[in-house]
């Protein structure tokens, strides 16, 4: 399933051309007026592009310095093109799964990402309150783990003891947090099929969904994180290699880049399209029902109550092609 979804998604390359432009275009402003603050701060020398390789706390401490006020600001622009970023991203996940069951048209992609839109800014929502709820609960276990080891206990525990301890609440919290991911990924896509606009319902669903099929879907997103980690590796490592001492080397470092972010961008789709691949063929788990009384009503009431009949709800809009 894995080459086929990849093989499927690589076809949809004008799908992800769109996707990588729509990543780009809003890092461009402050990428280009970060660097032309920077070109004028140095008066176009190359000295800080050279320093890279030995780059370290006391650089850019120095560096800052001289030149923070200049810098601040742009520092500040950056963190609210990666919130801009963020939103467009919850945008167009309804786009791209209207994408996968009808084909890529710019003009449904608009339409789909549009309706979408609010409900998965709700699921967003949702997977921040978990995030938060367990990154403030692991973080009041580990204190008490800490002052019962140094204090109750008595323990007196070495620098390496603490990083060790340190490692290993870290790993569980990457463990969960990759779950929780992964949970609201399968909840925008079952919230897609099954046309569901409560965010925690889908949640909760997607959850059961997960357990009941652990191998199929959880191990899946860790191998596809575990292929976005390798390939973050490649680049970084590229790059230290790397002396961007001329304009030339500058330029393929930057393509470079580029290169990696589309990757990125891609190995994103597939992880969605594989998600809604195995939405469609797994079995989902039986929905939890509540014994309802069984009431049997009057005969007056039931001629007297006309019957209702099925109506389309607000959300039942046919997207037009």
């Amino acid at each position: 399933m894995l080459s086929q979804t990849l093989i499927n998604t690589l076809r949809q390359w004008h799908l992800l051309v769109l996707l990588f432009l729509l990543t780009l275009i809003p890092a461009l402003p402050p990428a280009l007026a970060f660097f032309s603050t920077l070109t004028s701060e140095v008066h176009g020398s190359l000295a800080p592009v050279q320093m890279m390789p030995g780059f370290n706390y006391t650089v850019f401490s120095d560096f800052m310095h001289d030149h923070g006020g200049a810098v601040w600001p742009l520092i500040r622009a950056g963190w609210w093109t990666a919130v801009l970023s963020l939103l467009i991203s919850v945008w167009a996940k309804g786009g791209v799964l209207y994408s996968f069951t009808n084909g890529f048209s710019a003009v449904t992609f608009w339409q789909a990402g549009t309706h979408y839109f609010s409900r998965n800014l709700r699921l967003l929502a949702v997977t921040g309150l978990f995030v938060l709820l367990w990154g403030l609960s692991l973080l009041l276990v580990g204190t008490l783990i800490v002052l019962l080891l140094d204090g109750t206990l008595d323990v007196s525990y070495t620098e390496r003891g603490y990083v060790a301890l340190g490692a290993v609440v870290g790993l569980i919290f990457g463990l969960i947090l990759v779950r929780i991911l992964c949970t609201s990924q399968y909840a925008s896509v079952l919230m897609y099929q099954h046309d569901v606009t409560a965010a925690m319902h889908a949640f909760a669903q997607s959850w059961r969904f997960i357990r009941l099929h652990r191998l199929a879907t959880f191990g899946r997103y860790l191998l596809l994180l575990l292929i976005g980690t390798v390939l973050l590796g490649v680049y970084l490592l590229v790059e230290s290699a790397f002396n961007a001492g001329n304009w030339l080397l500058i330029g393929i470092l930057f393509l470079l880049q580029q290169a990696f972010v589309f990757s990125r961008v891609t190995l994103t789709v597939w992880s969605l399209r594989l998600a809604f691949t195995n939405a469609q063929t797994l079995p989902q788990p039986v929905a939890r029902s509540v014994a309802k009384p069984n009431v049997t009503p009057s005969q007056s009431t039931s001629e007297t109550t006309p019957r209702q009949t099925d109506s389309a709800t607000s959300d039942d809009i046919t997207l037009a092609v």
